[in-house]
């Protein structure tokens, strides 16, 4: 019998030894099986287990029988079901009034599904096919999970804000108490499914400038708030609005139907607005900020540099264009004046009119008289008109038209030509009826 008993001893002991230390994570809800040396026949001694957290060693099997009503055992296993965070620690092993050696270190881990929520929103869940009843833990919580529904008793939450229609779970109009675990458990209270729902404030923020108004709205409008200010840079909270009435003797403060105006907003006014319903839980937070004055737009570096280029190319154009009409106006005037100097002398043309009274006969001009090889000579007696003789308009430039004597003077009215810069002129005709310009201007003999 002695010899049994140290067979024993010493196979729990060196086979305890052999078989190691471990660490071990399992996830909430789940399971931790032992490792087949500490499972009867086998192992016939006291299983311990010493939380994490601290507390008195306490003990979970003793031989074949179980201290815990989730320790399921068997031959050749030994299960611990539905796994908290009150299981984490360490679990050792001894044999009669040997010492207590560690075998197994476990620790818990959340793997529920997180779901974010904003502090009045709606949650809706599919719950698993084969689930009996949900748990409910807030976070945090040293409380047994409170059951909130329960397929066997489906009345029990009926008017509340946690309803089950069909396969969907429902929460409604989220707040902070709702912040927490969920479980949904079959008939054996083995987690289907897990989820972790964190219920958040509403977050806004406002710039606003001196002398202006100010609204800001109440997070909804089915609760009474309770509003408490906290200066920029401060910590001690003024309460503006308890329950839904106006508590402050700030006048430019009021109540409106859909939250508090402000109006004018001073400097003062910068900080933080703390929105609260009856249970006291934070539904919304502004921050507000106030400036003195609107402050100045900001340019991009890259704005400067295109606002001086612009102005560089304008006045770029600017120059092209003056100087485009400065030549401009120096061809016109060139142009201007070419045809003034170029122009064809005036051509004019003269009636000669015989008077009506007697005409009288003129002596001979002597032979001396100055007589041009060119001159045409009549035979026949002339006559001179008692009119004064006119000088023919030339054009400008034109050399001076000889003096002919009256002998040279015909009836036969002669053409006179005249060339570019030479004028050569012929006799005046003297018949009364005859009208004839004496000037042909011809492109051909504009030689000179």
């Amino acid at each position: 019998m002695l010899l049994l008993y140290l067979t024993t001893v010493s196979c729990v002991v060196f086979g305890g030894s052999s078989a190691g230390f471990y660490e071990k994570s399992e996830c909430y809800g789940k399971f931790l099986r032992f490792p087949f040396t500490y499972t009867p026949p086998r192992f016939n001694g006291q299983l311990y287990f010493t939380p994490k957290k601290g507390g008195s060693r306490k003990l979970v099997m003793d031989k074949d029988e179980a201290k815990d009503p989730r320790l399921q055992i068997s031959i050749g296993s030994v299960v611990l079901t539905d796994l908290t965070e009150r299981d984490e620690g360490t679990f050792s092993v001894s044999v009669g009034d040997a010492m207590p050696y560690d075998i197994i270190k476990l620790e818990i881990l959340d793997c529920a599904y997180k779901e974010y929520r904003i502090y009045g929103n709606p949650y809706f869940f599919v719950a698993p096919e084969l689930t009996e009843y949900i748990e409910f833990l807030h976070f945090h919580s040293e409380d047994l999970p409170r059951v909130v529904w329960n397929r066997t008793d489906p009345e029990t939450n009926k008017g509340s804000r946690w309803q089950m229609k069909g396969s969907i779970w429902e929460i409604k109009s989220l707040n902070q108490a709702d912040g927490g675990y969920y479980n949904f458990r079959k008939k054996d209270k083995t987690v289907l499914s897990r989820i972790r729902i964190v219920v958040a404030e509403n977050k806004r923020r406002f710039y606003t400038n001196v002398n202006e108004r100010l609204v800001i709205d109440n997070p909804s409008l089915d609760a009474t708030w309770t509003v408490t200010f906290t200066p920029a840079g401060e910590v001690e909270k003024n309460t503006l609005m308890e329950a839904g009435n106006l508590v402050t003797d700030d006048r430019r403060i009021q109540i409106m139907p859909k939250g508090i105006e402000i109006n004018p907003v001073n400097i003062i006014d910068s900080g933080t607005f703390e929105f609260r319903d009856q249970q006291g839980h934070l539904a919304q937070i502004v921050i507000v900020m106030v400036e003195d004055e609107p402050p100045p737009p900001v340019l991009h570096p890259y704005v400067y540099i295109a606002i001086i280029g612009g102005i560089i190319f304008a006045v770029v154009v600017c120059c092209c264009c003056v100087k485009k009409c400065c030549c401009r106006n120096s061809s016109s005037k060139r142009h201007e004046s070419a045809p003034e100097t170029a122009a064809a002398p005036a051509v004019y043309c003269h009636d000669l009119i015989q008077p009506a009274g007697p005409s009288y006969s003129v002596a001979p001009v002597p032979d001396n008289s100055y007589q041009p090889m060119n001159s045409l000579v009549s035979g026949e007696p002339t006559t001179t008109s008692l009119e004064p003789s006119v000088e023919p308009l030339g054009g400008q430039g034109g050399y001076p038209a000889p003096t002919f004597g009256s002998d040279f003077l015909s009836s036969d009215p002669v053409p006179k030509f005249e060339l570019k810069g030479l004028s050569i002129p012929s006799a005046l005709p003297l018949v009364s009826d005859s009208t004839f310009c004496d000037v042909y201007t011809s492109d051909k003999l504009n030689f000179l």
